[in-house]
């Protein structure tokens, strides 16, 4: 069975990379409908949590498109490029990185591809080499911008999940890893990149373009004018930058100092006794005893196994969370003082429990960072909306509005897809892989990388993937270090940013190869990736 529901999923991801957009969470829902109509696999709760964090996110950066600030941050790329042209293959990753870094998503990349391109033709650097990295550094700062969705997703993940392995994972905790592991991936490609391929002067099929009239010859580095005009950019496009940069910084400040968020008590805490033996029919004896007229404390003292039956069975006050979870299902049934459970079965032995008293809890919950994220994120989007003036209609027609919703839309099938296939088969899986990943857990980090071949979007791997790894037991500052393997969609060319960086640069340099995969960005790639999974590595052992 397992094998079968396995093709399922891989069909469904397979179809739906195929179409794209939408159509891989469309895909994700007809495989979630043969695991549990066909297979009878249990649904788990579909990824509510991540969907809200993205919707969040890409309101607010559809509203500063809208409101004219990428244009303005494309500006200020420009001008970079143009006063260091010689410097390009190094300078074209670190702009895209920052450009992610800043607002998310990969997808700004689009607006400095033909800059990078132009800049270097005219000044004679081959383009492949920048714009190359270009593309694999804007896919890589998504696996460390603070309010990218896979980050949301990976911190939705771990921060609630990891707390049963002894670490509690919060934003700066990933930050402070991948920022510095992914940058330093991207240097190191950066550096492999500007050795590619031959010079542009002597490059055959460029100079064969340059007979050909196909391509209009170089006029140099200053031959050229900026294409954005920084002094025309509006006022209203500045503010709309500045706001969306204090909604990051608040993002990081807020999840790098958790004592900055609100708590609460949440829920009550309660005073119990119990009454623990060795058999069922002892404890249902005891029970009889009970209902027959027979006080706990006089039962307890006679019959308890437990330490505290010389007190009458008292365990004091408890807070949710603090015991074991069969027994505070059973309490979660007790209403009023003096009920009693019906016999309840631990490693431990057979519990008879009885509810004394409760109190607001005295444990603090503090706001969580997707709420946190999902807040500044819409407030942010508002106060643009009222201050810079942006037409609301304009928003919902960008190109990093529409790409966010179709990544909602991928997430809500295809994770939920995910989850419920690995969930339902998390016996076989745990038996056959979890002493391999517990040896040698980089190995985890080619599963990742595989999967984000086939869907193209790095929350989506990670929401259909890093709960295995959580349920597997690796350690968080482990999955933490992999997360730069859900950076595998360059590795077949016809993810959007690759087709496009190819189209933009007309001396052919930049392509796809005779054999499909011997294409400009694998080399670039694969340095980048484990060049930052390494470098991870190395940094959890020293920051954790």
């Amino acid at each position: 069975m397992f094998w079968l529901e396995f093709a399922v999923v891989m069909a469904a991801i397979f179809i739906g990379a195929r179409l794209g957009g939408i159509g891989l969470g469309a895909m994700g829902g007809i495989g979630l409908a043969v695991l549990t109509f066909v297979f009878h696999l249990q649904p788990t709760a579909p990824p509510i949590d991540v969907m809200l964090m993205i919707a969040a996110v890409v309101t607010a950066a559809g509203v500063l498109q809208a409101a004219g600030g990428l244009d303005y941050l494309v500006g200020l790329a420009e001008k970079i490029l143009r006063s260091n042209p010689d410097r390009i293959t190094f300078l074209a990753p670190v702009v895209t990185y920052f450009f992610t870094l800043f607002a998310g998503t990969g997808h700004v990349a689009y607006s400095v591809l033909p800059v990078i391109a132009e800049v270097s033709r005219e000044t004679g650097v081959r383009p492949e080499r920048p714009m190359s990295i270009a593309v694999i550094a804007s896919q890589q700062a998504i696996t460390a911008s603070p309010i990218a969705a896979a980050t949301v997703a990976l911190l939705g993940l771990l921060g609630g999940s990891a707390a049963k392995f002894g670490f509690n994972v919060e934003l700066i905790d990933i930050l402070k890893v991948c920022i510095p592991s992914t940058l330093a991936g991207v240097l190191i490609a950066a550096f492999v990149s500007n050795k590619l391929g031959k010079d542009l002067d002597k490059d055959p099929e460029y100079q064969q373009r340059l007979k050909d009239g196909l391509v209009a010859a170089p006029h140099g580095a200053g031959g050229s004018e900026e294409r954005t005009s920084l002094e025309n950019t509006p006022a209203t496009a500045k503010v709309a930058v500045a706001l969306f940069l204090l909604g990051a910084i608040l993002v990081v400040l807020f999840g790098s100092f958790p004592q900055m968020r609100p708590e609460w008590s949440v829920g009550n805490d309660i005073r119990i006794s119990q009454i623990l033996v060795k058999s069922e029919n002892e404890a249902k004896d005891a029970l009889v005893q009970l209902k027959s007229g027979g006080t706990f404390s006089a039962v307890a003292r006679q019959c308890s196994i437990d330490a505290t039956a010389a007190n009458g069975g008292d365990l004091g006050w408890q807070s949710k969370g603090k015991l074991l979870p069969e027994i505070e299902k059973a309490c979660a049934k007790l209403k009023k003082t003096g009920d009693l459970t019906e016999v309840i079965k631990t490693p431990f032995g057979y519990h008879i429990v009885k509810f004394d008293d409760k109190r607001p809890s005295t444990n603090k919950e503090k706001m969580g960072m997707p709420h946190v994220i999902e807040i500044v994120m819409l407030t942010i989007a508002a106060l643009m909306l009222l201050i810079c003036r942006v037409k609301v209609a304009k928003v919902a027609e960008g190109s990093v509005f529409i790409a966010g919703v179709q990544a909602v839309i991928a997430i809500f099938g295809i994770a939920w897809m995910g989850d419920t296939f690995f969930q339902g088969n998390m016996d076989l899986l745990s038996g056959s892989i979890k002493s391999l990943v517990t040896q040698a857990p980089w190995l985890f980090a080619f599963a990742l990388f595989a999967l984000s071949v086939l869907l193209y979007s790095q929350a989506a791997t990670v929401r259909a993937l890093m709960p295995l790894g959580i349920s597997l037991g690796i350690p968080a500052p482990f999955l933490i270090a992999m997360f730069p393997a859900v950076n595998g969609y360059f590795f077949i060319p016809n993810y959007p940013t690759v087709v496009a960086a190819i189209n933009f640069d007309r001396t052919g340099t930049t392509g796809i190869g005779k054999y499909v995969l011997n294409h400009s960005f694998m080399i670039p790639g694969l340095v980048a990736t484990f060049s930052s999974i390494g470098i991870g590595f190395l940094l959890v052992k020293f920051l954790f």
